[in-house]
């Protein structure tokens, strides 16, 4: 759930979102200066396991990297241990391997444990809380001890309405959309075909689309326009479900949820720019 304090609402209708200021931005000031944000919060269900989530708010004062630290607003509800195998983790990918980092408990009885807690440190220094940061748009790997019950996180911050560019390694890249509601494949804020998307007549030679529902992946490639053939596929370019290659799919990928973009080993780096779904705030 997408909550947007004051004057800002946010109305959905089925399939169309529209962001609609009564009036101006929030201010804030920070030192001298003045920022307009648009600041909101999401509601995030945890389960025990590995959950994909979405990094798509960022501080109020600007920046677009977000606070491992400070992600959670609702720090009660996380699962603190002495180990990572005992916390909740988040996993942070990037391109090659994974950082990862875990809520270490408060122990204040014995001067040998961790005392600065509870905090998120990193598994490689787990001793003092980590400063570490996330670019927003990105997706991370949440993961919950399966001993642990199940819960929900809140994530809290400014909502950018700028267009978000993705950079796109070959390989395995996990990220999200850069804005706090849900995100078309087809017919989105993202123009795949301009945007370069590797398309092809099978998933392995396509750019693919993984999204971790808990327990699987569903499997999105994007499926190239073949129009010398009626047999093949004549309405791409245009993503599909591996399950149902033959129709552009109407999935959505889910408020708060990231992802792997995969792209074929042989194809060259490039980006996606994403266009904000949001209105931006009239001037005063």
């Amino acid at each position: 759930m997408l909550l947007l304090t004051e004057r800002h609402s946010l109305f959905l209708h089925f399939t169309t979102l529209l962001l609609h200021f009564a009036d101006k931005a929030m201010c804030y000031f920070i030192g001298f200066f003045c920022i307009s944000a648009v600041v909101g919060y999401q509601t995030i269900d945890i389960n025990p396991g590995f959950n994909m989530i979405a990094f798509n708010f960022q501080p109020l004062d600007g920046t677009e990297n977000v606070s491992i630290q400070d992600f959670v607003s609702n720090k009660d509800a996380l699962v603190a241990g002495t180990s990572a195998a005992s916390s909740d983790q988040i996993q942070v990918w990037d391109g090659s391997k994974f950082s990862v980092y875990f809520y270490r408990a408060y122990k204040a009885k014995n001067p040998n444990m961790f005392t600065d807690g509870p905090a998120w440190v990193s598994t490689s220094a787990a001793s003092t809380p980590t400063t570490a940061t996330v670019p927003r748009g990105s997706g991370v790997w949440f993961a919950r001890p399966d001993s642990a019950s199940a819960g929900s996180i809140t994530v809290s911050g400014a909502i950018n309405a700028a267009s978000k560019t993705h950079n796109i390694a070959a390989g395995f890249n996990m990220i999200s959309s850069a804005f706090p509601v849900a995100m078309p494949l087809n017919n989105g804020p993202i123009d795949w075909a301009t945007c370069g998307a590797v398309a092809g007549t099978s998933a392995a030679s396509s750019d693919q689309i993984q999204l971790w529902d808990g327990s699987k992946f569903s499997v999105y490639f994007y499926r190239a326009y073949k129009a010398k053939n009626p047999n093949m596929f004549t309405d791409g370019p245009a993503w599909v479900n591996t399950s149902a290659a033959s129709t552009p799919t109407t999935d959505t990928i889910p408020a708060g949820k990231g992802f792997w973009y995969a792209r074929p080993s042989s194809s060259a780096a490039g980006t996606l720019v994403e266009t904000s779904p949001l209105a931006t705030p009239a001037a005063e």
